[in-house]
């Protein structure tokens, strides 16, 4: 069905956009911590013509904030003249090759160490891991730039799309994106698992090779491991120590590890891996080598158990391929299989080693966020350049937001984003309330005998009381309704 054009669509955000202060307003309270200067000089110098590429960014940093899906929606709404009024401007920006979105995300997340290290006071200091991950991004279109069918380890079939190779950061208390790359998988024909027609009818265009554009599209067909490696070395520069690397079963190789542990931060000290690792792998013990699953059966006197984590352990020191590790077979209660989970910390017990393998679950929290909250994955464009765009200012969101819960301490980032969504979308609404309750009050409460000022101070004061009863009365009648209906 064709859109009517005529149809405008209400929406309480719509006067943001035609007042330009206000929308500033909006953009400073969400960073208000942030010193943007160096991210501004990036996108200022990489758009010489037309508006500004920082007043442009301005405007889709804050767009999942304010109930606006995409540019369209954006347009639909009408904007002021001095944030620019063509959504060709918004679409080439995003288009642009020579924006490095990956020192601005870089520049971005340094800013957020900077202030947790101003702002947090911990006697106690826990382990700062890295984290590694990859996540699938499917897609619809088969005319996108460089997509192609990926296998997808969750649902264990092909899908269309891409791979989200995400690098982050863990302190203790928050969750901090650092890096990310995505990557097709040719196969063994190079096309990506498409017909000829297919990749012929795909959207292409030329870039300049030293562009940051450029370098992002050679990184497609690189193996993940070595990207991953050299996403970690770029952000142990910026982290003052890091104990740990976390990755699961399918970055745990002998060419992650011994990548890993070549590495020379700032301390001189290289991180250790934890991470699962597959159990047909041969280990050496002593002057025995053994595949990793024969290992319970043949240590069956060490198994001990573990009350905490309700599951039977293996604690071995072996080698791997010439590379010590520590070793912990694991088998959960209710399970049938051993696990391998393997540590290049020798000294690392297996509750801690369990303990801190666990933290590994943030970067999956951290994909379901993004995908539900932030518009991870929405990006509507065919071109390579406005994907890369699009995940990078959906990161920066996401660093927003784990800055305001880590000092606000909000119970989740959900809740956080439509907090904050809500916050602002607060003052037009609160206008229209606002001026009920004055006719309200000169209307009726003044033939009652009631007093104005006291019954609106009434109001503010139990405001939670208020709003809890009303949201369970028309929960009420709601389902009344529907029922009915």
């Amino acid at each position: 069905m064709q859109h009517d054009k005529d149809n405008k669509k209400l929406s309480d955000t719509s006067g943001f956009f035609k007042d330009t202060n206000t929308f500033l307003n909006v953009y400073s309270s969400l960073l208000r911590e942030f010193d943007l200067s160096k991210i501004n000089s990036i996108l200022s110098s990489s758009k010489k013509k037309g508006v500004d590429g920082k007043n442009i960014f301005q405007v889709l940093f804050v767009l999942p904030f304010l109930n606006i899906d995409n540019i369209r929606g954006l347009m639909r709404l009408g904007i002021s003249k001095e944030l620019c009024n063509k959504k060709d401007v918004y679409y080439d920006f995003l288009k642009n090759e020579r924006i490095d979105w990956r020192k601005i995300l870089s520049l971005f997340a340094g800013q957020f160490l900077k202030i947790t290290a101003k702002n947090t006071i911990d006697d106690i200091r826990s382990p700062e891991c890295l984290i590694v991950d990859d996540s699938t991004l499917p897609k619809s279109g088969k005319k996108i730039e460089l997509i192609g069918k990926v296998y997808d380890h969750c649902g264990h079939t092909y899908k269309l799309g891409m791979k989200l190779l995400t690098l982050g950061h863990w302190d203790g208390k928050s969750f901090l994106p650092l890096d990310f790359s995505l990557h097709n998988e040719p196969g063994k024909t190079r096309s990506r698992g498409l017909k000829k027609k297919h990749l012929k009818a795909q959207f292409t265009k030329e870039r300049d090779r030293g562009s940051a554009g450029g370098k992002r599209v050679e990184e497609v067909s690189r193996d993940k491991i070595s990207m991953a490696l050299a996403m970690i070395k770029r952000a142990v520069k910026k982290i003052r120590s890091v104990d740990y690397v976390l990755a699961d079963s399918w970055f745990i190789t002998e060419k992650f590890i011994t990548g890993i542990r070549a590495i020379r931060p700032k301390d001189g000290k290289a991180p250790n891996v934890i991470g699962l690792m597959k159990t047909n792998r041969i280990f050496t013990m002593g002057k025995r080598r053994a595949k990793a699953s024969l290992i319970p059966g043949l240590k069956r006197k060490q198994i001990k158990y573990c009350s905490k984590y309700k599951c039977h352990y293996i604690a071995l020191k072996v080698e791997y391929k010439e590379i010590p590790l520590k070793i912990f077979c694991v088998k959960m209660r209710g399970q049938e299989n051993w696990k391998m989970l393997i540590t290049t910390d020798k000294k690392l017990g297996f509750i801690k080693a369990m303990k801190y393998y666990q933290i590994r679950w943030s970067i999956e929290v951290f994909f379901r966020d993004c995908k539900q909250n932030m518009g991870l994955n929405k990006c509507q464009s065919i071109d390579f350049d406005a994907y890369i765009a699009s995940i990078s200012i959906c990161f920066m969101n996401y660093i927003v937001l784990s800055l305001r819960k880590r000092f606000d301490d909000y119970e989740t980032l959900g809740e956080l984003f439509h907090h904050l969504k809500e916050g602002f979308l607060e003052a037009t609404i609160i206008e229209k309330i606002w001026l009920f309750l004055d006719e309200l009050c000169k209307s009726i409460l003044v033939e009652l005998g009631v007093d104005r000022d006291i019954f609106i101070r009434k109001l503010i004061e139990n405001e939670k009381n208020i709003v809890g009863q009303m949201k369970n009365e028309l929960g009420i009648l709601f389902s009344t309704n529907r029922k009915a209906a």
